[in-house]
Order: structure tokens, then sequence, then C-alpha cells
């Protein structure tokens, strides 16, 4: 049942939208259909049709399928030129071949298959944030609304502009969001001036006609996302938080006990009413020690808020459970509990999910 809820989302048949032309044809170059017979994987599938998407730069995605259907794939991004993309995708596709008996071939270059159309990436942005270049657009008057995407921090001399936005991004970009993202120089970096530009970027956002924000990021970026709706809780819908963080290096113990009792008041700087909120805390990751003290915080705070609260704490399929910072990066997040996330953000406020969660979301 889970598997076919995805595929449906994959195939772009989730939203009640009507397909305009360059729609129809975005979701025939993205589609499972693309990747041939037999069936592919569902991890094949979620990397190609959900995953892929959110690279920027010159992008591509290379695949090696035997006959039986077993496959290897690999894909580029963040290239200067096209031709760099593929042979760094050719690469890592060589790398994951193990047993598969098949070369590795060109299945995408950025937008577009290797063998039929291609569309141009997304160009330009609004006010301090620039659009996703693989995500399809579809304007202020057609979009369900947009979502406002940050990465996280690493330190000044680490540069996150190019980390690709995760699988279950483009799950919502299907459902009709349009997708901004907020690339901020890691040497300009600090919460103090980050979290001013993009409150007031918001400003851009709304006189441009977008009707709902949803605001999401990873690490620094859901921390300060969570931050900004609560300064404009009337101008954004939903925020999804993957891992929040906000306590410098991973290794400093002192941190520790500040951490948990900052992310307490983060949720209480939401109103009652709203934004709907997501979370998702992670076994293992090194800024946050105790997810179960995380969980639970948000598991009582969806009891208390009107607007509704949901927790992610994944379990993970054995014998490689989801864990890490980084978990929200894996595609095995998005096919597991993207369901969840897309009814939290879309479903009328009765049949939004609610709670802790932390075994697969099946229908949401």
């Amino acid at each position: 049942m889970r598997f076919r809820l995805l595929l449906i989302l994959m195939l772009g048949l989730a939203p009640a939208l009507r397909a305009e032309p360059l729609e129809e044809q975005y979701r025939s170059i993205f589609s499972v259909a693309a990747l041939g017979t037999p069936g592919p994987s569902l991890g094949l599938a979620s990397s190609f049709t959900l995953v892929y998407r959110g690279l920027i730069g010159h992008a591509a995605f290379a695949v090696a399928r035997e006959a039986s259907g077993r496959s290897a794939w690999g894909y580029a991004g963040n290239a200067a030129r096209p031709d760099l993309a593929e042979a760094a995708a050719l690469e890592n596709c060589r790398r994951t071949l193990g047993p598969v008996q098949a070369e590795c071939r060109i299945l995408a270059r950025d937008a577009g298959l290797a063998s039929g159309p291609a569309l141009p990436l997304v160009q330009g942005g609004l006010g301090p944030f620039r659009w996703a270049p693989m995500l399809l657009r579809r304007g202020p008057q057609a979009a369900r609304g947009v979502v406002i995407w940050s990465h996280g921090y690493g330190g000044p001399e680490r540069d996150n502009r190019s980390t690709p936005t995760p699988g279950f991004v483009s799950i919502l970009n299907d459902a009709g969001w349009d997708v901004l993202r907020f690339d901020r120089n890691p040497a300009e970096d600090a919460l103090y001036t980050s979290l001013p530009r993009l409150v007031d970027g918001l400003q851009a956002v709304r006189a441009a006609g977008y009707r709902h924000i949803l605001l999401g990021g990873q690490s620094r970026g859901g921390w300060q996302s969570v931050m900004a709706a609560s300064a404009r809780p009337d101008w954004v819908d939903a925020v999804i938080a993957t891992a929040p963080a906000a306590h410098g290096e991973a290794s400093r113990a002192n941190n520790l006990v500040s951490g948990l009792e900052d992310f307490r008041r983060l949720l209480a700087g939401l109103p009652a009413g709203g934004p709907r909120l997501a979370v998702a805390v992670f076994d293992g990751d090194d800024f946050d020690p105790d997810p179960e003290a995380r969980a639970k915080l948000l598991d009582d705070a969806s009891r208390t808020r009107r607007a509704p609260v949901l927790a992610l704490w994944p379990s993970g399929p054995q014998p490689a459970p989801i864990r890490g910072h980084g978990g929200s990066t894996d595609w095995r997040f998005t096919t597991l509990y993207g369901a969840c996330l897309l009814t939290l953000v879309d479903a009328p406020e009765a049949a939004a999910p609610r709670g802790l969660r932390r075994t697969p979301c099946g229908g949401g």
C-alpha cells in the first residue's frame, strides 16, 4: 500500500491540479516510466524522481540496469559544465555496481532525459531567495504556495549553498508548491544576520502574490525557520524542520543542556493557533544528544497547541536505520515519511497528523 502511494506521488497524481502542457512535460521527464521496464526498485525510483530534482548547478543521473531489473545508479550536481556533471554521475554509478552486470549510462542531464525532451533550469529568485533550479515553478497564481528551504550551517569555511533540497521537498513540489532556496554566504551567516534577512524576505514573496508560505530547513536552517515563523505567524502557514540545531560544534559538551532548554523556548515562541509544525529528530545526531527528550517536548506541544504539531522520530528499517544529523537526506526518509509531511501541510486541520510518529506514514 505504501509503495503504491509513493508511486502516485512520484507520478505527480496526488494533487488535484489541472496539469498545463509545461507541467505535463516536466512530469513525463521525472517519471518512473523514464526508468524503463521491469519496474525499478523503490530506491532507484525515489532517487531519480524525487532526490535528483533537488540538485543545483549542472547535474546528471546515471543508471545501470540488467534485464532482470537489478540496478545501480549515481548522480552528481553543482558542476560548472554539463559534461563535468555527466562524468561525475558515471563515476558515482560505477562505484555502486557491485554484482550488477550492466554498463552505467546517462539517463538525465539537468532537467531533461538524455534521449528526449529537456526543460531549462529555473533562473532568478525573489528578494534574498533563489529558485530551486530543477523543481517546477508554476508562479504565484497557479501554485498552491511556495516553500522557502534553508540549508544548515557548518561554520564560516564550509559553503552549504550547493546543498540539495531533500526528496520530500520534491513531493511538495509535485503537490503544487513552488520552491525557493535561502542560500547564505557562510562568511555572513550568523543567526543574528540571517534571521532578519529571512523574515524581511517574506514580504517580497507576499508581494509577488503567493497566498501560502511554507518554511523549511535542515539543522540551523530548520531552527531559524521556526524563529521566522514565530516572528511572522500571519505570513507563514507551516514549518518543516529536520534535525534543527543552533548550538555550534557537536563535540562541545557545554552546548548539550542549553540546546534542549533553548529548543523548549523555540517551541514556546510559536502561537497556539499556527503555523503548523513538523520536526524530525534522529538517533545518532551529534547535535542532539537526547532525541527522546525533544520528541517528548513536541508530543506535549501537539496536545496543547490548536495548530497541528508532528514529531517524526524514525526507527528506520533494520539493519540500517535512518540515523544522524543528515537523516532527512536519506531517500528512505522521503519514502517512509514524505506522506506524513505532505498531509501535515495540505490536509484540513482535523485530518492533519499530530503527535509523535516513529513508524512509516503510509497514507499520511
